[in-house]
Protein backbone atom coordinates (compact mmCIF):
# COMPACT_ATOMS: atom_id res chain seq x y z
CA UNK A 1 0.00 0.00 0.00
CA UNK A 2 0.85 3.68 -0.08
CA UNK A 3 0.87 6.64 1.87
CA UNK A 4 -1.85 8.93 0.29
CA UNK A 5 -2.49 12.95 1.31
CA UNK A 6 -5.78 13.37 2.73
CA UNK A 7 -7.90 16.67 3.73
CA UNK A 8 -10.22 17.05 6.35
CA UNK A 9 -12.91 20.26 5.64
CA UNK A 10 -15.37 21.07 8.24
CA UNK A 11 -17.83 24.04 6.99
CA UNK A 12 -21.41 24.98 8.31
CA UNK A 13 -23.57 24.06 5.98
CA UNK A 14 -25.01 26.33 3.13
CA UNK A 15 -28.03 26.47 5.16
CA UNK A 16 -26.54 27.05 8.53
CA UNK A 17 -28.09 24.36 10.53
CA UNK A 18 -25.32 22.16 10.95
CA UNK A 19 -21.62 21.22 9.71
CA UNK A 20 -20.41 19.33 6.74
CA UNK A 21 -17.58 16.86 7.50
CA UNK A 22 -15.66 15.87 4.72
CA UNK A 23 -12.28 13.83 3.86
CA UNK A 24 -10.80 14.51 0.39
CA UNK A 25 -7.90 12.55 -1.03
CA UNK A 26 -5.61 14.20 -2.95
CA UNK A 27 -7.50 13.90 -6.66
CA UNK A 28 -9.71 16.08 -4.93
CA UNK A 29 -12.89 13.34 -4.38
CA UNK A 30 -14.46 13.03 -0.90
CA UNK A 31 -13.54 9.73 0.69
CA UNK A 32 -15.38 10.24 3.99
CA UNK A 33 -18.38 12.27 4.20
CA UNK A 34 -20.88 13.48 6.88
CA UNK A 35 -23.04 15.91 8.48
CA UNK A 36 -24.26 16.72 11.64
CA UNK A 37 -27.41 19.10 12.38
CA UNK A 38 -27.07 21.65 14.86
CA UNK A 39 -30.70 20.81 15.93
CA UNK A 40 -29.53 17.18 17.08
CA UNK A 41 -27.12 18.78 19.62
CA UNK A 42 -28.97 21.66 21.17
CA UNK A 43 -27.25 24.11 19.37
CA UNK A 44 -28.16 27.29 17.40
CA UNK A 45 -26.30 28.94 14.56
CA UNK A 46 -25.64 32.82 15.51
CA UNK A 47 -25.87 34.56 12.12
CA UNK A 48 -22.32 35.73 11.01
CA UNK A 49 -20.95 36.97 7.79
CA UNK A 50 -18.30 34.70 7.19
CA UNK A 51 -18.91 31.06 9.20
CA UNK A 52 -15.41 29.26 10.09
CA UNK A 53 -14.12 26.72 8.06
CA UNK A 54 -11.54 24.05 9.30
CA UNK A 55 -9.05 22.78 7.38
CA UNK A 56 -5.87 19.85 8.16
CA UNK A 57 -4.11 18.27 5.95
CA UNK A 58 -2.79 14.04 6.32
CA UNK A 59 -1.12 11.77 5.19
CA UNK A 60 -2.38 7.76 5.67
CA UNK A 61 -1.84 4.27 4.24
CA UNK A 62 -5.41 2.64 4.88
CA UNK A 63 -8.05 0.73 3.39
CA UNK A 64 -11.08 2.68 5.13
CA UNK A 65 -11.82 5.58 6.34
CA UNK A 66 -14.54 6.72 8.58
CA UNK A 67 -15.43 9.88 10.38
CA UNK A 68 -16.70 10.61 13.72
CA UNK A 69 -17.85 13.84 15.87
CA UNK A 70 -19.29 13.74 19.18
CA UNK A 71 -20.45 16.24 21.11
CA UNK A 72 -18.96 17.62 24.58
CA UNK A 73 -18.59 20.08 26.97
CA UNK A 74 -18.66 23.20 24.63
CA UNK A 75 -17.69 21.77 21.14
CA UNK A 76 -17.44 19.33 18.57
CA UNK A 77 -15.07 16.70 18.71
CA UNK A 78 -14.35 15.49 14.91
CA UNK A 79 -12.26 12.53 14.57
CA UNK A 80 -11.00 11.12 11.57
CA UNK A 81 -10.76 6.83 11.87
CA UNK A 82 -8.46 5.08 9.25
CA UNK A 83 -8.30 1.32 9.80
CA UNK A 84 -10.45 1.96 13.03
CA UNK A 85 -7.02 4.01 14.02
CA UNK A 86 -7.35 7.79 14.52
CA UNK A 87 -5.80 9.66 11.90
CA UNK A 88 -6.87 13.27 12.74
CA UNK A 89 -8.53 14.93 15.33
CA UNK A 90 -10.16 18.50 16.01
CA UNK A 91 -12.26 20.08 18.97
CA UNK A 92 -14.38 23.07 17.30
CA UNK A 93 -15.80 25.43 20.53
CA UNK A 94 -19.17 25.85 19.80
CA UNK A 95 -17.70 29.88 20.83
CA UNK A 96 -15.57 29.91 17.83
CA UNK A 97 -17.89 28.54 15.40
CA UNK A 98 -20.83 30.75 16.46
CA UNK A 99 -23.12 28.60 18.21
CA UNK A 100 -25.08 29.11 21.19
CA UNK A 101 -27.78 26.80 23.39
CA UNK A 102 -25.47 23.64 23.87
CA UNK A 103 -24.02 22.50 27.09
Amino acid sequence: MVMESYTLTVAESETGDGLDVDVYNEDGTIDASTWVGYEDHGVTAEEVDDPATYESEFTADVMTLDLQVERDDGGFLVRVLGDQETLAEERLDDEEWGLAGGS
